[in-house]
């Protein structure tokens, strides 16, 4: 299967070079191809689109003893051991019989990854719906950034056709859905309400379903909840002739849910906020979160270049009294000032690229850069120019792909090594997932069910050796959470990242097995005097001597030290 696809993949490519060479070399065929495409140039996108996603998919999976397996990214591994259990009737608990603690963020997500683990799916396999969901609202996503930019650009083909490929062709946003976080949903979201509420400005109509469509998103990840009322208040200022109804609609929705939240949070989880809160933003000195708020996006911004970030809001500005364009600009704008407000996020090394918080609202802005595409490409004068081989339309139509494949190529970084690296890997951690899943197979395999692991990797290790894990990095520990950051200055500051107690995590937990460390020499002062060292495939892991829990006999190459 995947060498077919793969084979499909080269012959479009061929077939791709093949027709730009006949371009140049026969206009007529050029005229005649471009005419009779043109119309159906969408519908050949979404086609290669859903190619990529399928190779994408496919190339993230990977075979273990003759089994092939699909994975997630490991923050979205937490949400499957959630859903895992709760359908095991354990619960919305991390560990079976664990302590309840609230350790992910995404409510709806993981009833929705419960639904598919009421089917007799297997762990190998299970991944599989939740990616191929993501490709679902993704390429729901492109029909919404095709409608939108229609809309304003008054049906301008070049804009809508750019803000499409733009979209498509922007990795994070395909890697970050394909690899089960609920950011495709929330991407196709936000779309959705940018598109009905371009609806209520025309007709100058009163929408309640634009709040129930926020609320849900609300349910779907927490901190969305920034997003609804910035939009929210957007929208009451807009609209002036449904501004009551807008403002006591949006409240209404707003408080039920909030009130629901934290009614549910308070009577399972005994506490107001999820773990997820305290572990990222309390203890955190705020001028540190800002700090590195201000330095991640200013690396975003100079790693796009500075030129191509100014564009679209130039753009905009220049049209400041169109209520269209300035809703893509405040939205953008919203999420951009809560990226910076919350400190960025883990993972910015990968490439500086837009990161799972940038990546939901990155449709608008390249909907508002090709609608500056489209004006430049108008205002330059190349009428004059000798176009005996092409008309003036050819013209304008060879520019502006030239111009869209230049923008793609600066989008992810320009002309650097990073850039060739994000463009081979397609991603980050993705070579790590065999390396895991044969790791927690192997600490299933050398353990009792009763055995108990300190993890780093809370997602894919705990779903897979199906062992009582030990949080060391407290994403689904309380008492990690809610210390404080272990923090000089703001470049220390990685989210969910910066906490950690071995003296409670080892000392008093005791687990039978320490299978990872995060700052390893924290944790040796106690792991010398009650645990030896062994070695599985090159992950060396701590063994608690006389562990009833472990198999011993399995174990091969124990350090004596």
């Amino acid at each position: 299967m995947i060498q077919l696809v793969r084979l499909l993949a080269i012959c479009m490519g061929i077939s791709a070079v093949a027709i730009g060479i006949l371009f140049f070399i026969w206009p007529k065929f050029a005229d005649s191809f471009l005419t009779s495409v043109s119309k159906y140039i969408f519908y050949w996108i979404i086609t290669g689109y859903v190619l990529y996603c399928v190779i994408f998919i496919l190339n993230t999976s990977f075979i273990i003893d003759g089994v092939r397996y699909f994975t997630l990214f490991d923050d979205a591994m937490i949400s499957m051991q959630y859903a895992k259990n709760l359908t095991q009737g354990y619960g919305l608990v991390w560990n079976p019989g664990g302590a309840p603690v609230e350790g992910y963020s995404n409510f709806l997500w993981v009833l929705y990854m419960a639904f598919w683990h009421l089917f007799p799916i297997n762990e190998a396999k299970i991944a599989l719906p939740i990616q191929l969901s993501g490709l679902i609202f993704l390429v729901g996503s492109l029909f919404l950034v095709r409608k939108i930019a229609r809309n304003i650009s008054d049906e301008n083909k070049y804009v809508s056709i750019s803000a499409v490929l733009l979209t498509a062709s922007y990795l994070p946003i395909t890697f970050w859905a394909l690899r089960g976080k609920e950011t495709s949903v929330i991407g196709f979201i936000v779309l959705l309400v940018i598109w009905r509420f371009f609806r209520c400005i025309e007709e100058k109509s009163f929408d309640p379903l634009l709040f129930i469509i926020l609320g849900i998103g609300m349910l779907i990840r927490v901190d969305f909840a920034f997003l609804f009322v910035g939009l929210s208040l957007f929208m009451v200022a807009a609209v002036s002739e449904n501004r009551k109804r807008n403002l006591l609609t949006a409240s209404s929705v707003f408080l039920l849910i909030i009130s629901a939240e934290s009614a549910f949070r308070w009577f399972y989880y005994n506490d107001i906020l999820p773990n997820t809160f305290y572990l990222k933003v309390a203890g955190v000195p705020f001028l540190f979160r800002i700090l590195r708020g201000l330095s991640v996006t200013k690396d975003f911004i100079i790693n796009m270049s500075p030129f191509l970030f100014v564009l679209p809001f130039l753009y905009g500005v220049l049209r400041i009294k169109n209520k269209k364009l300035s809703l893509l600009m405040y939205a953008f704008l919203l999420q951009l000032f809560y990226n910076i407000y919350v400190g960025g996020d883990a993972w910015e090394w990968w490439g500086n690229l837009a990161n799972r918080y940038l990546c939901i609202v990155m449709p608008a802005f390249f909907i508002l850069l090709s609608l500056m595409m489209s004006r430049l490409i108008e205002a330059v004068n190349i009428s004059s120019i000798n176009h005996s081989i092409f008309q003036l339309a050819d013209l304008k139509r060879c520019c502006f792909v030239i111009l869209i494949l230049l923008i793609i190529f600066q989008l992810h970084g320009g002309i650097s090594y990073q850039t060739l690296n994000l463009l081979a890997a397609s991603g980050i951690h993705i070579h790590n997932d065999k390396d895991m899943i044969k790791f927690a197979l192997q600490l299933k395999d050398i353990t009792t069910p009763s055995a108990r692991i300190a993890v780093v990797w809370a997602g894919t290790i705990p779903y897979f050796s199906d062992r009582y894990c030990i949080d060391i990095a407290g994403y689904n520990d309380a008492f990690i959470a809610h210390q404080e950051a272990r923090i000089k200055s703001y470049k220390d500051f990685l989210p969910g990242h910066n906490k950690y107690d071995y003296s409670y995590s080892i000392g008093k937990l005791k687990p039978d097995i320490v299978a990872e460390l995060w700052k390893k020499e924290a944790a040796y002062p106690f792991l010398d005097k009650d645990y030896k060292t062994a070695n599985i495939n090159g992950h060396t892991i701590f063994l608690r001597r006389n562990s009833p829990n472990i198999k011993w006999t399995e174990i091969k190459n124990i350090d004596s030290e």
